[in-house]
């Protein structure tokens, strides 16, 4: 039986695209930590290093055990958090530092303890007051960053857990360090004479002069971002996406395998395995933050005529409350499964919101939040279950909010649109066109007549 040619390309594609959606996902793989995408990534190395490299302009670098894509601009990774979900301090960043430093120089299996020792004489050698064993702050700050390269696949436990260590100081668990996994997590390190502000700065540049790196920082936008609204550009990416929004779809198409869409507010793409966004998901958070851009959707119609609408704080706070509160059913359901963690009500309405302004959906903070058009494509589904807002004593749907970039000079609302009053301005045009028509071929001097 002869195999089809055309499908052996279609599957070999389709691997190097997922490979690609893999990469741009987690840009360090190892082979311990995500077998099945390394295997991946290692069997098209050649092809993703150089799509890599002229699409987007990353570096990627293959190693026997690990991969890492290296990211400039736009594609700085997302923050880092703890397994409870909590964002990292700045003394767990300090504490993921230190332990780097010591990690990059040591192959050996090593104890908790001992590790510790180690980063207290690093700390003193750097002029940095830590100390892991200090008190619980400072331990459990420390084993957020060992779980964090245990994630990674930098660390492997070989005996014990780092949890038994954060919850008894004594404790001692066996650490196996993977040297080079350790040395490529972070990959921009600053220079001697680096300050804080010029290293961001140099991270962060989204328009750069040249239009060859001007089209460059925007793909990585495009490729980054999960909604690029032509509005939240400067003047000349904005020209730059009118310009070559097609070609920079069609490199990002061919490279990640996804669908592009162009839009007047904006360009969105879209993920065959887009659950890897977040949405949608059988996590508690990810629950909670899908049914509440659905309701916001319903209720809001975001995207008419423009890209947000301000979400009032009462319907919010309702909406949260119905979804994540202590008696939403579907804190019932979350107990009765073997699923994840489920967080408590404050922590799970702020992780929710977190997701949603992190794809780009809600946007602002509390007290000024915007729901934006890419909501929508979720669905819009206003949940019975959330009281509707009272305005003026009636007990009636959420009207549509004052659109981005609408509205009038002085702040005030302008008046509600009526169909009827539009199709009739749009009547009263027709005819006074058709009345100039009717006197310019009639021969009608008209006004003329006024000029002497």
């Amino acid at each position: 039986m002869e195999t089809d040619i055309h499908s052996e390309d279609t599957a070999l594609i389709g691997e190097r695209q997922a490979a690609a959606r893999a990469l741009m996902a987690r840009p360090l793989l190892t082979e311990r930590a995500h077998s099945a995408e390394f295997s991946l990534v290692r069997s098209h190395a050649e092809w993703l290093a150089q799509r890599f490299h002229r699409v987007l302009g990353y570096r990627l670098t293959v190693a026997d055990d690990h991969a890492r894509l290296v990211k400039r601009g736009p594609g700085a990774p997302a923050p880092l958090a703890r397994t409870t979900g909590a964002p990292f301090t700045p003394r767990t960043h300090t504490y993921l530092a230190l332990v780097l430093a010591v990690l990059v120089e040591d192959t050996g299996p090593i104890g908790v303890r001992d590790l510790a020792v180690r980063l207290r004489e690093a700390a003193r050698e750097a002029g940095i007051d830590a100390d892991p064993g200090r008190g619980l702050g400072e331990r459990r700050a420390y084993c957020a960053a060992l779980e964090l390269l245990v994630e990674l696949g930098a660390l492997a436990e070989t005996e014990g857990s780092i949890g038994d260590h954060r919850a008894d100081a004594t404790a001692d668990a066996r650490l196996l360090p993977h040297t080079r996994v350790a040395r490529s997590v972070a990959v921009h390190l600053p220079r001697a004479g680096d300050d804080p502000d010029s290293f961001l700065a140099a991270a962060s540049v989204s328009d750069p002069d040249g239009d060859n790196q001007g089209e460059l920082a925007l793909r990585r936008l495009l490729a980054e971002t999960a909604v690029v609204y032509r509005e939240d550009l400067p003047d000349r990416q904005r020209d730059r996406l009118s310009a070559h929004q097609w070609r920079a779809a069609a490199a990002l198409s061919n490279l990640l395998g996804c669908d592009v869409e162009v839009r007047a507010e904006g360009v969105a793409l879209i993920l065959p395995d887009e659950a890897v966004a977040g949405l949608p998901s059988d996590d508690p958070v990810g629950q909670v933050a899908l049914s509440l851009i659905r309701h916001l959707s319903g209720r809001l119609h975001p995207g008419r005529p423009l890209t947000s609408v301000t979400v009032p704080d009462r319907e919010l706070d309702a909406a949260l409350e119905a979804f994540c509160g202590a008696d939403a059913p579907e804190r019932a359901e979350w107990a009765r499964t073997a699923g994840p963690e489920i967080p408590d009500p404050e922590r799970l309405r702020g992780r929710a919101l977190t997701l949603l302004a992190d794809l780009g959906l809600l946007r602002g903070g509390p007290g000024r939040w915007r729901l934006t058009a890419a909501a929508a494509r979720y669905g819009a589904e206003a949940d019975d279950r959330v009281p509707r807002i009272q305005d003026n004593d009636h007990d009636s749907r959420t009207q549509p909010s004052q659109a981005s970039g609408s509205g009038q000079e002085d702040g005030t609302p302008e008046s509600p649109i009526d169909p009827r009053g539009d199709l009739n301005r749009v009547a009263s045009v027709l005819q006074a066109v058709a009345n100039e028509k009717v006197s310019a071929t009639s021969g009608d001097p008209g006004d003329r007549n006024g000029d002497g």
